[in-house]
Protein backbone atom coordinates (compact mmCIF):
# COMPACT_ATOMS: atom_id res chain seq x y z
CA UNK A 1 0.00 0.00 0.00
CA UNK A 2 1.32 3.42 -0.92
CA UNK A 3 0.37 6.93 0.11
CA UNK A 4 -1.58 8.39 -2.79
CA UNK A 5 -1.15 12.06 -1.82
CA UNK A 6 1.08 12.85 -4.82
CA UNK A 7 -0.95 10.89 -7.36
CA UNK A 8 -3.01 12.65 -10.00
CA UNK A 9 -6.18 11.18 -11.43
CA UNK A 10 -8.19 12.77 -14.18
CA UNK A 11 -11.74 12.18 -15.35
CA UNK A 12 -13.18 13.67 -18.48
CA UNK A 13 -16.67 13.42 -19.89
CA UNK A 14 -16.88 14.19 -23.60
CA UNK A 15 -19.84 14.53 -25.96
CA UNK A 16 -19.14 12.81 -29.27
CA UNK A 17 -20.00 14.93 -32.31
CA UNK A 18 -23.06 13.60 -34.13
CA UNK A 19 -21.16 13.22 -37.42
CA UNK A 20 -18.37 11.06 -35.94
CA UNK A 21 -18.78 7.35 -36.69
CA UNK A 22 -18.44 5.26 -33.52
CA UNK A 23 -15.99 2.91 -35.26
CA UNK A 24 -13.76 5.91 -36.03
CA UNK A 25 -13.96 7.02 -32.40
CA UNK A 26 -13.10 3.51 -31.17
CA UNK A 27 -10.05 3.50 -33.45
CA UNK A 28 -8.88 6.88 -32.15
CA UNK A 29 -9.20 5.97 -28.47
CA UNK A 30 -7.52 2.63 -29.15
CA UNK A 31 -4.60 4.48 -30.74
CA UNK A 32 -4.38 6.85 -27.75
CA UNK A 33 -4.46 3.92 -25.31
CA UNK A 34 -1.80 1.93 -27.16
CA UNK A 35 0.47 4.97 -27.23
CA UNK A 36 -0.02 5.64 -23.52
CA UNK A 37 0.71 1.99 -22.70
CA UNK A 38 4.19 2.27 -24.21
CA UNK A 39 5.19 5.43 -22.34
CA UNK A 40 6.32 3.81 -19.11
CA UNK A 41 5.59 3.55 -15.42
CA UNK A 42 4.65 7.18 -14.88
CA UNK A 43 1.17 6.25 -16.14
CA UNK A 44 -0.63 3.95 -13.70
CA UNK A 45 -3.84 3.69 -15.68
CA UNK A 46 -5.43 5.12 -18.81
CA UNK A 47 -8.97 3.98 -19.67
CA UNK A 48 -11.83 5.05 -21.90
CA UNK A 49 -15.51 4.14 -21.49
CA UNK A 50 -18.26 4.62 -24.07
CA UNK A 51 -21.99 5.20 -23.70
CA UNK A 52 -22.81 4.82 -27.36
CA UNK A 53 -26.53 5.47 -26.94
CA UNK A 54 -25.91 8.82 -25.22
CA UNK A 55 -22.91 9.68 -27.41
CA UNK A 56 -20.66 10.10 -24.38
CA UNK A 57 -17.00 9.15 -24.08
CA UNK A 58 -15.53 9.03 -20.60
CA UNK A 59 -11.83 8.92 -19.78
CA UNK A 60 -10.18 7.95 -16.50
CA UNK A 61 -6.43 8.53 -16.20
CA UNK A 62 -4.10 7.80 -13.28
CA UNK A 63 -0.56 9.20 -12.94
CA UNK A 64 2.25 8.88 -10.42
CA UNK A 65 2.17 12.67 -9.91
CA UNK A 66 1.65 15.97 -11.75
CA UNK A 67 5.05 15.69 -13.46
CA UNK A 68 4.03 12.30 -14.83
CA UNK A 69 0.92 13.77 -16.40
CA UNK A 70 2.96 16.59 -17.93
CA UNK A 71 5.32 13.97 -19.38
CA UNK A 72 2.35 12.04 -20.80
CA UNK A 73 0.89 15.14 -22.45
CA UNK A 74 4.29 15.84 -24.05
CA UNK A 75 4.75 12.24 -25.27
CA UNK A 76 1.32 11.74 -26.79
CA UNK A 77 0.99 11.54 -30.56
CA UNK A 78 -0.30 15.05 -31.19
CA UNK A 79 -1.98 14.16 -34.48
CA UNK A 80 -4.04 11.42 -32.85
CA UNK A 81 -4.93 13.67 -29.93
CA UNK A 82 -5.98 16.43 -32.32
CA UNK A 83 -8.18 13.99 -34.24
CA UNK A 84 -9.80 12.82 -31.01
CA UNK A 85 -10.32 16.32 -29.65
CA UNK A 86 -11.89 17.47 -32.93
CA UNK A 87 -14.39 14.61 -32.58
CA UNK A 88 -15.70 15.55 -29.12
CA UNK A 89 -16.63 18.44 -26.90
CA UNK A 90 -15.26 18.26 -23.37
CA UNK A 91 -18.22 18.59 -21.01
CA UNK A 92 -16.42 18.05 -17.73
CA UNK A 93 -12.75 17.77 -16.85
CA UNK A 94 -11.72 17.04 -13.27
CA UNK A 95 -8.25 16.65 -11.82
CA UNK A 96 -7.84 14.92 -8.47
CA UNK A 97 -4.59 15.52 -6.60
CA UNK A 98 -1.87 18.15 -6.57
CA UNK A 99 -1.54 20.20 -9.77
CA UNK A 100 1.66 22.12 -10.45
CA UNK A 101 1.81 25.34 -12.49
CA UNK A 102 3.06 23.59 -15.64
CA UNK A 103 0.19 21.10 -15.61
CA UNK A 104 -2.36 23.83 -14.87
CA UNK A 105 -1.10 25.81 -17.90
CA UNK A 106 -1.35 22.74 -20.16
CA UNK A 107 -4.88 21.96 -19.01
CA UNK A 108 -6.18 25.44 -19.87
CA UNK A 109 -6.53 24.36 -23.50
CA UNK A 110 -9.13 21.75 -22.55
CA UNK A 111 -11.67 24.25 -21.23
CA UNK A 112 -12.95 24.59 -17.69
CA UNK A 113 -11.02 22.35 -15.32
CA UNK A 114 -12.14 21.53 -11.79
CA UNK A 115 -9.38 20.53 -9.37
CA UNK A 116 -9.70 18.64 -6.11
CA UNK A 117 -7.08 18.44 -3.35
CA UNK A 118 -6.23 15.02 -1.93
CA UNK A 119 -7.50 14.65 1.62
CA UNK A 120 -6.94 11.02 2.54
CA UNK A 121 -6.54 7.57 1.04
CA UNK A 122 -4.16 5.01 -0.40
CA UNK A 123 -3.41 3.03 -3.55
CA UNK A 124 -2.48 -0.63 -3.69
CA UNK A 125 0.42 -1.04 -6.09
Amino acid sequence: MADSGAEVRVTSEMKIHDDVPIDRLRTLVGDVSRGAATEGGHIRGHNFYLDEEAGILFAHEHYRDAGAMVKHLAEMDQGTVAALMSSVDVLDLRVYGPVNAELRDLLEGFGRVRTFDHVSGFTHI
